[in-house]
C-alpha cells in the first residue's frame, strides 16, 4: 500500500522546505530571503540578464520575478535598464550597493553549504547529486 511518509516526492519536498526555512533564518539578520540571495548570486554571476533569462535561472514565475526585483530595486540592490537592441526587454544588474552587500551575503551562503553537508562524505554527496539528476531527468 502506498505510504506518502517514504514517497521521494514528498519526502525530497519536505526536507527541501526544511532547508530552504534554515537558510531563510540564515539571512533573516540582514533583512533578504533566500530568494533575493539566490537572485543577486546570478546577478553578480552574469553581470546582467534579462529579467526573463533571471526567472529562467531561478526557476520561478516571470510575474514572481517582477515583484521580486521592484523590491530589490526599491531596496537599491538592482537596477533595471532598457535593452539597447529591444526596447521591450529590461536588463537587471546589481546596483553598486548591491555588489557591497552581495559581498557580505556570499559567505552566509557558503556556510550554509557547509551546514547542510556536515558529516557527509564526498562520496555520499556525489551519489546523493547523482540520483537527485536521475531523478530529474526520468521526469523530462
Amino acid at each position: 500500500m502506498f505510504d506518502l511518509d517514504s514517497c521521494i516526492g514528498f519526502m525530497t519536498n519536505r526536507q527541501s522546505k526544511k532547508l530552504a526555512e534554515a537558510f531563510n533564518n540564515r539571512l533573516a539578520p540582514f533583512g533578504v530571503t533566500r530568494v533575493q540571495w539566490i537572485a543577486m548570486y546570478y546577478l553578480d554571476k552574469y553581470k546582467s540578464l534579462s529579467q526573463m533569462e533571471l526567472a529562467d535561472k531561478m526557476d520561478i514565475k516571470p510575474s514572481t520575478l517582477a515583484r521580486l526585483v521592484d523590491r530589490m530595486e526599491r531596496d537599491g540592490y538592482v537596477q533595471r535598464v532598457k535593452n539597447d537592441e529591444d526596447r521591450r526587454i529590461f536588463l537587471v544588474s546589481l546596483t553598486e550597493k548591491g555588489e557591497k552587500f552581495w559581498k557580505d551575503l556570499l559567505p552566509e551562503g557558503e556556510n550554509m553549504g557547509k551546514v547542510f553537508s556536515n558529516n557527509i562524505s564526498d562520496e555520499d554527496m556525489s551519489a546523493f547529486m547523482k540520483v537527485l539528476n536521475q531523478m530529474v531527468r526520468n521526469i523530462e
